[in-house]
C-alpha cells in the first residue's frame, strides 16, 4: 500500500475510497497505542477516529505532512494526553511509571511456533521492562517504526531510543538463555 499516493488522493482529489483505505490501514495500531494511555477502549477508538478525521479536513494541507504514520501516532498521543488532562479522572503519576501493557500483540506467525512456556516467559519479560523501554521496543519491533520516528513520537533522542532497546534486548535475551538451559536439562 502506497501511503503517499493515498495521501495525495485524499488531499488533492478528495477521494473517499483513499481515505477509507488510510483509515483501515492505521486504525487498529493507533487504537492499541491510544489505549496504552487512556486505558478505555471506547475512548481510544474515539481519539483515533478524531485524529484520522482531521486528515480528511486538512484538504491540501495534508500534502505538507512528510510521514503520515508518525504524524498520526503523535496526534493520537497528544489527544490522549489532552483527554487525560481534561477528564481529570486520573491519578497523577510520572509518565515513566505508565506501563503500556495492552500494546502487545501476540498474533504473529512466530507465536504459533513458540511453545506456550516461552511465550508466557517472553510476555512476562516484556511486561517487566521499564515503561519507556517497553514502549520503544513495541514501536520498533511490533509497529515497525524507525528509531528516528520513535524518537519523534516519544519526544526523546534517537540515542535514548537505542539505549531503551538495548536494555530491552538484554532482558529478553536472558529469557531465551533461561529457556534454552531448562530445555537442555529436559533432554
Amino acid at each position: 500500500m502506497d501511503i503517499a499516493l493515498l495521501q495525495e488522493q485524499v488531499a488533492v482529489y478528495r477521494s473517499e475510497e483513499a481515505y477509507k483505505q488510510l483509515f483501515l490501514h492505521f486504525y487498529k495500531g493507533l487504537v492499541r497505542f491510544a489505549d496504552t494511555y487512556v486505558r478505555q477502549g471506547e475512548v481510544a477508538e474515539e481519539l483515533v477516529s478524531d485524529a484520522i478525521l482531521k486528515v480528511w479536513t486538512m484538504k491540501e494541507d495534508l500534502m505538507n505532512i512528510h510521514n503520515l504514520k508518525v504524524y498520526l501516532f503523535k496526534a493520537v498521543k497528544n489527544a490522549a494526553i489532552n483527554y487525560l488532562v481534561k477528564s481529570r479522572n486520573y491519578i497523577t503519576c510520572d509518565i515513566d511509571n505508565i506501563a503500556p501493557a495492552s500494546f502487545v500483540s501476540y498474533l504473529t506467525p512466530e507465536d504459533i511456533c513458540i511453545s506456550r512456556e516461552l511465550k508466557n516467559d517472553f510476555a512476562n519479560a516484556i511486561a517487566q521492562l521499564p515503561p519507556k523501554c517497553q514502549m520503544a521496543y513495541k514501536l520498533v519491533r511490533e509497529e515497525k517504526f524507525s528509531y528516528k520516528e520513535v524518537a519523534v513520537i516519544m519526544e526523546i533522542s534517537e540515542n535514548t531510543v537505542d539505549r531503551h532497546l538495548n536494555i530491552a534486548m538484554r532482558r529478553l535475551a536472558d529469557v531465551f538463555k533461561t529457556y534454552r538451559s531448562s530445555s537442555a536439562e529436559k533432554f
